[in-house]
């Protein structure tokens, strides 16, 4: 139950950061809802079919070359996402177009990260960096900014190079937020590690404590 909580909070960070703050101000930089309005805005077809359809490929890919458990995951994640992206309001949360684009980009990593911690995925192109990961070695940061380019290309077909450019900033802001993000959760493990005591040393400690 704490699992489905954590892929629901997660799944909310990505909605959060497309519906208050990215897409209102047109920025169209990640993630498999930014390809829906892309292909919504160029050729008319609904966002919520693109992603519905984009999320059924990507869970086949999860179910044959991703573990069982990670499949299992990112169903809840696929499923969920397009309902929570749909009953979510697009609302210009804040005006200025720098800070949206900042804010946006880092709850979209925010929610990439979270999902990614507990090894699951809101489907979509978060898949391909797993399975990039899993097979050759790319780091899951590295994996957003490799599969997250098709849509600097979907942007320059059907706006422009402006907007061509400030996606791939907002892709390059995701990379580098999430890529923070897990080494400070590597950091903090690490930590853990150190200050938590292993088997043998409980023993040692148990040996040398006096007998009354």
């Amino acid at each position: 139950m704490k699992k489905q909580v954590a892929i629901l909070l997660g799944v909310l960070w990505i909605c959060i950061a497309l519906n208050f703050f990215l897409l209102p101000h047109s920025i169209a930089s990640a993630g498999v809802g930014s390809i829906g309005y892309l292909v919504e805005t160029g050729w008319q077809i609904n966002r919520h079919v693109i992603v519905w359809s984009i999320n059924l490929v990507m869970l086949t890919l999860t179910y044959f070359l991703l573990e069982r458990a990670v499949f299992i995951n990112t169903l809840v994640g696929s499923l969920t996402f397009p309902v929570m992206l749909a009953l979510l309001p697009e609302w210009m949360l804040i005006r200025f177009y720098g800070v949206s684009l900042i804010l946006g980009s880092f709850f979209f990593s925010l929610g990439i990260y979270s999902l990614y911690r507990i090894g699951a995925s809101n489907g979509g192109v978060t898949i391909p960096p797993l399975i990039l990961e899993k097979y050759y070695g790319i780091r899951k940061s590295t994996g957003v900014l490799l599969t997250n380019a098709v849509i600097v290309l979907l942007n320059l077909m059907i706006f422009s190079w402006q907007e061509a450019l400030v996606s791939a900033l907002s892709i390059y802001l995701i990379a580098f937020f999430m890529r923070n993000l897990l080494k400070f959760e590597q950091t903090r493990q690490l930590k853990r590690e150190q200050t938590t005591p292993t088997a043998t040393e409980e023993r040692i400690a148990k040996k040398t404590l006096p007998v009354d």
